[in-house]
């Protein structure tokens, strides 16, 4: 796939633990695409800013869209995700508008980007998110954390997703298999 002449980006987002690493990484063998997992980023910038702050924040979205949008003008496509749970009042506000920043980089960088949500019952995240592999990525691995964030999530699909996945119904490959079926045909 990675010689289709329109470079994209998979842009796979949803709520911690919902499997967005566990199903871009099959995804990434399907397709020949390279993977920008969400953790890169932030244990890139992690040692320097503290987690959250407005330094450490403005940093990782000028690094995250600056390497999607040089990828796209290389020719490379790629698949990223990201959590579309971000804490504060305008949370919600924040994610659309950097998803929407990063779609239009992408495109500025002669690239197209399709969205991909990844959705999941709570009670299945909650279960998930004590996993050991979570650690590795020094990811989120409190219950009772996931619990509070998900207790105000917004989990509307961005407009222009083209498509949703239950992550329940599907395991890691069928759902990897999926995203990369919507590519071929998208």
């Amino acid at each position: 796939m990675d010689g289709d002449t329109t470079p994209t980006l998979t842009y796979l987002y949803g709520p911690p633990a919902v499997g967005k690493l566990t199903i871009a990484t099959p995804l990434a063998e399907m397709t020949g695409h390279r993977l920008f997992h969400n953790h890169l980023s932030v244990n890139a910038v992690r040692p320097i800013f503290d987690l959250g702050s407005a330094p450490f924040n403005a940093v990782i979205e000028r690094l995250r869209i600056d390497v999607c949008a040089t990828a796209m003008a290389a020719g490379r496509s790629l698949i990223f995700t990201n959590s579309s749970a971000w804490g504060g009042d305008d949370g919600r506000a924040r994610f659309e508008s950097f998803a929407s920043r990063m779609v239009a980089a992408v495109e500025d960088g002669g690239g197209r980007a399709m969205l991909v949500q990844l959705v999941g019952e709570p009670d299945e995240l909650v279960e998930r998110v004590v996993s050991d592999a979570r650690r590795g990525h020094h990811k989120l691995t409190d219950p009772d954390r996931l619990r509070e964030i998900l207790s105000t999530f917004d989990a509307a699909p961005l407009p222009g997703t083209a498509l949703t996945i239950d992550t329940a119904s599907l395991t890691p490959e069928a759902a990897a298999a999926r995203i990369a079926a919507q590519l071929r045909v998208w």
